[in-house]
């Protein structure tokens, strides 16, 4: 039966480890190094292990003989590096898991419980890596049906096998209700996982392949698909249109026509890194999905208000602000500070996220803990912030007084700019020319935004921010993104003596949401339910493309004002202007869908069944712990339950230290002939338990013997070493006699 369960055991290995050559759409695939490690050197590992082990060879050469094989591969195979390392730590646990089930005696059995556990896992995390194209799902179904039955199979015969090998009670009745038993449980579940669950019952998260290379997904053309569109043009419920620019398009306009872009999609399980850069390959990708009464949202994570000579605007170390892109909140968190600032309105703002950073609009008033949605992946983020968004515009800004001395003191950080010599120079005389007459607090801040009536604006963002860059911005090239407008004019600013700092995150607007970005959002909708629940004309689709940069300035009696330094640049040219860019989306399963697909939860159950498998060992410790406890308080007593109790506990005790257990049929003095240091204690155990009469001077000398006879066997039957006192201390053999 040992060699029998050695081959089971080694079959399930290989079964489990070939699953990446056998099913065409896991995409787990081995090297030479991999190949010649998990199918040659493994195996000859364990045969090695039991059937060249002593008496066969000797201890050492036993060893040497399992050592040979892995110095080879790492010589010739592998070569000295630190992955060979790994490979020779993994041949090595082969060949002492294999002594330790197969040579150790019971010491080995619960190793040999635990690894069809382990093989379990492996082969569910090797079948989670599946990848396929709908056509080349359909042709592996059958064989993924019978991986299914084949794999429940290897490990139902490898379990039957073990159980015979160690731990049926052979010659009993009750080792054929253990058999009736395993089998009533473990038939059906086979049955269930081979036939019953479906061969696409496996769906996958997002996995990030780099084997050789990023996978790229091709994006597919949505424009013509979705219901709801008639014509390709965007339609409200009650028929009106949904221009978010205020103008209805002639008839016959389509997305993708006459230069305007384009709605694709990728599947959400292959989202992956696809679009971390606005404007890649003249496609811009999902990001986030705001919903808002107010437009346009200036969406923050970063305010950067230190500034450096050479460096330029850092981020401010002290701006509590700058926390709240990151922080964990347990619960809803309140803003304490809340001045009382002209034409500010408090609105609520969802977002529905691909990232896990927060991006807030200015002033946060309450941000509410992110909720997480993995069956919204990627857009499984989303939070809800209260922000005192400002209303009020240059009409309100016109008539603004100039910084009293209270503001410039506390607002002093955002007025100081240390330039070079240099550098001071040359930004002062563009500014002279940008202001000349003009000294009101607004027509400054005007006037520097307008300087830049002839720069060309670039879709882009970039992180760098040095002071010589900007200067070349501004002096020779005149061409830039809006880093390079929004750090340059926060300089500016500041020389003419406005508070201001540059902010960074995405920008929310109805001018950027073109018939791509509505029909991005109408396909979002379908697919998260709690989209729907907010009117359509609130919400804005956000992609790279819009990750931005601004300058934030300080207007008396208003607070912090989000200003767009690009406001009056030369637009982007057409082949470089973000409504000209492809927009892509990631397709969302919907609740309905997700509900007709049957989704076996492998994750939750394999925490269920090793919560369950604690809390039971857990309990059987408790319990053999508390009846040895029991045991000895009864064996203080001295009639027949406290020696009853006296010899059980002898018994747990020497089973514990390794000793054969007792079979029922046995009676003390039949064990005690195979077992001649039990002699003396069971003839008196036997004298007290039967003879009648006794007198009790006899009895009381009687049971000091029993005693003494006790501690002997134990002390005698104890053996040294970390390894003895282990078991003793961890062992439930003693379980047997409960």
């Amino acid at each position: 039966m040992k060699h029998f369960l050695f081959f089971t055991r080694l079959g399930l290995y290989l079964i489990t480890f070939a699953l990446p050559i056998l099913h065409p759409s896991i995409v787990v695939p081995y090297d030479r190094v991999g190949l010649i490690f998990w199918f040659f050197l493994v195996p000859a590992q364990m045969l090695i292990a039991n059937y060249l082990c002593p008496p066969r060879l000797r201890i050492h050469t036993w060893i040497l003989a399992g050592i040979v094989p892995i110095g080879l591969f790492v010589l010739f195979i592998g070569g000295f590096e630190l992955s060979t390392l790994l490979y020779a730590l993994g041949a090595s646990a082969a060949f002492i898991l294999t002594a330790a089930v197969f040579k150790s005696g019971s010491f080995g059995r619960p190793v040999a419980v635990l690894e069809p556990f382990l093989l379990a896992v492996i082969a569910y995390r090797i079948l989670s890596f599946s990848r396929a194209s709908e056509e080349l799902a359909r042709q592996a179904s059958g064989l993924t049906q019978v991986i299914l039955i084949l794999i429940p199979l290897a490990f139902l015969l490898h379990g039957i096998v073990l159980y015979l090998s160690e731990f049926h009670s052979r010659g009993s009745r009750r080792g054929l209700r253990e058999i009736v038993l395993f089998f009533l449980i473990a038939v059906p579940l086979f049955l269930v996982v081979s036939f019953i669950l479906p061969p696409d019952f496996l769906r996958h998260a997002v996995a990030l392949n780099r084997i050789e290379k990023d996978i790229e997904p091709k994006p597919v053309p949505l424009d013509e698909q979705g219901p709801g569109w008639p014509g390709g043009n965007l339609r409200s419920d009650d028929g009106r249109w949904l221009d978010t620019r205020g103008e209805r398009p002639g008839d016959g306009e389509q997305p993708g026509e006459d230069g305007r872009n384009a709605l694709e999609g990728i599947p959400s399980d292959q989202w992956g890194e696809s679009g971390t850069e606005g404007g890649t390959e003249g496609k811009q990708y999902a990001v986030m999905v705001l919903a808002s009464p107010v437009e346009p949202l200036y969406a923050a994570d970063a305010y950067y208000g230190e500034f450096d000579p050479e460096a330029g605007f850092l981020l401010s170390p002290d701006e509590p602000l700058n926390e709240l892109s990151y922080l964990r909140f347990l619960e809803t968190w309140n803003n304490p500070e809340q001045p009382q600032e002209r034409q500010r309105r408090s609105t609520e703002i969802i977002t529905f996220s691909t990232l896990p950073e927060r991006y807030i609009p200015y002033r946060p008033q309450s941000i509410e803990p992110t909720v997480l949605r993995r069956r919204y992946n990627p857009f499984q983020y989303s939070y809800t912030a209260t922000s005192q968004l400002s209303l009020s515009g240059p009409r309100e800004w016109s008539a603004v007084r100039e910084l009293g001395a209270e503001e410039r003191t506390r607002l002093e950080p955002y007025l100081r700019i240390p330039l070079s010599d240099e550098h001071r120079q040359s930004f002062l005389s563009h500014l002279r020319k940008a202001l000349g007459e003009k000294t009101g607090y607004y027509e400054r801040i005007e006037a520097i935004l307008r300087s830049f009536s002839d720069f060309q604006y670039d879709i882009g963002f970039d992180d760098s921010t040095s002071v010589a860059r900007m200067n070349r911005f501004l002096v020779e090239k005149r061409q830039g993104d809006c880093t390079e407008f929004s750090n340059t004019s926060a300089i500016l600013l500041r020389l003419a003596g406005i508070p201001a700092r540059v902010v960074t995150g995405y920008l929310a607007s109805r001018d950027l949401q073109s018939f791509a970005h509505l029909r991005g959002l109408f396909m979002l909708r379908e697919a998260i339910p709690e989209l729907q629940k907010i009117p359509f004309q609130n919400l804005y689709l956000v992609t790279t493309a819009q990750r931005h940069s601004w300058v934030q300035v300080y207007i008396p009696s208003f607070g912090w004002v989000d200003l767009e330094s690009t406001a009056y640049t030369l637009p982007p040219p057409p082949d470089r202007n973000p409504n000209s860019m492809n927009v892509v989306i990631p397709l969302i399963q919907g609740e309905e869908m997700q509900r007709r697909i049957f989704r076996f939860p492998w994750l939750l159950a394999l925490q269920f069944l090793l919560a369950l498998a604690a809390l039971v060992l857990a309990g059987i410790y408790v319990f053999r712990f508390a009846r040895k406890l029991y045991l000895g308080s009864a064996a203080r007593r001295e009639d027949l339950r406290g020696l009853k109790a006296l010899y059980t506990l002898l018994l747990i005790r020497l089973a514990e230290g390794g000793l054969e257990v007792k079979r029922p049929f046995l009676t003390p003095m039949e064990y005690a002939g195979d077992h001649p240091e039990l002699s003396e204690f069971a003839r008196i155990y036997t004298m007290l338990r039967f003879r009648e009469k006794l007198e009790p001077a006899e009895r009381a000398r009687a049971w000091r013997a029993l005693r003494a006879e006790y501690r002997q066997i134990l002390r005698s039957s104890r053996r040294p070493g970390l390894l003895p006192a282990l078991r003793r201390a961890f062992s439930l053999k003693g379980l047997y006699y409960s």
